[in-house]
Order: structure tokens, then C-alpha cells, then sequence
């Protein structure tokens, strides 16, 4: 009953928290994604994208 009492442009009390709340899980994922990204594709690339790799030295080339 207290509901119909309410004004129609207030919002409702779970309403406050969960905005906040999903905002702050779409933040921690949002982060978490790209922290596992930044660490993990450097590692199987060797190196960050974009670095310059070292070239080969005349030594080590063999051409076959």
C-alpha cells in the first residue's frame, strides 16, 4: 500500500542500490577483462604489440 503513495518520479529503494551495484559489476568485469588481456597477450606474443622485435643476427640466419 505504501507504494501507491509515492510520488511517480521517485525512485524505489532497491532501485537506488542496484544501479550503483551494477555499475560497480560492470566496472570490476570491465577491468578485470582487460587486466587479464594486458598480462596474457604479451606473454604468448613474447612482447607487447607494436614492440620491435630484435632481428636476427648474421650468424643465426639460415636460409633453407
Amino acid at each position: 500500500m505504501a507504494l501507491l503513495h509515492q510520488p511517480e518520479n521517485t525512485m524505489l529503494p532497491k532501485t537506488q542500490t542496484f544501479v550503483p551495484n551494477l555499475l560497480a559489476v560492470i566496472l570490476g568485469t570491465l577491468l578485470f577483462v582487460m587486466s587479464v588481456a594486458f598480462v596474457s597477450i604479451p606473454l604468448s606474443l613474447g612482447g607487447h604489440p607494436g614492440d620491435r622485435l630484435g632481428g636476427a643476427t648474421p650468424s643465426a640466419f639460415h636460409p633453407s
